[in-house]
């Protein structure tokens, strides 16, 4: 990798278009690292799945609460609904989690329902 961009970078900005339309290789270019970071989220997705699913045998062996499937997209959409509720006993920004990994919104969504768990009396036990 270091040799290729150590490459690019002593190119010509002619060299490296080609004769093509720039405004067409940055497309190009953005098309391919969008797919790329969609690939990579859905490869975060699949191993925080199979992370959560190992959890739940686990519990669910131990006799723990067991947990609840939901993609990452749910999980962005419960965070801002906590957020904009402005609940006291916890903070959350909701700006930036479009930006986030979707293993780290699974995560923070897994905190949130562990601490509102953890705060509920104990007869309304979190089973969804």
């Amino acid at each position: 990798m270091d040799t290729y961009l150590a490459e690019l970078l002593e190119m010509t900005d002619e060299q490296v278009l080609e004769g093509k339309d720039p405004a067409a290789v940055q497309a190009n270019g953005l098309q391919l690292l969008d797919a790329a970071k969609a690939e990579a989220g859905r490869r975060r997705l699949a191993a925080a799945r199979l992370k959560l699913q190992a959890k739940k045998d686990a519990h669910d062996d131990s006799g723990g609460a067991p947990t609840v499937q939901i993609t990452a997209d749910e999980a962005r959409a419960a965070l801002r609904r906590a957020a904009a509720a402005n609940d006291g006993r916890y903070t959350l920004a909701a700006r930036q989690l479009d930006e986030m990994a979707d293993e780290d919104v699974m995560r923070t969504y897994l905190q949130l329902q562990q601490l509102e768990d953890a705060s509920k009396p104990s007869g309304e036990g979190g089973g969804e």
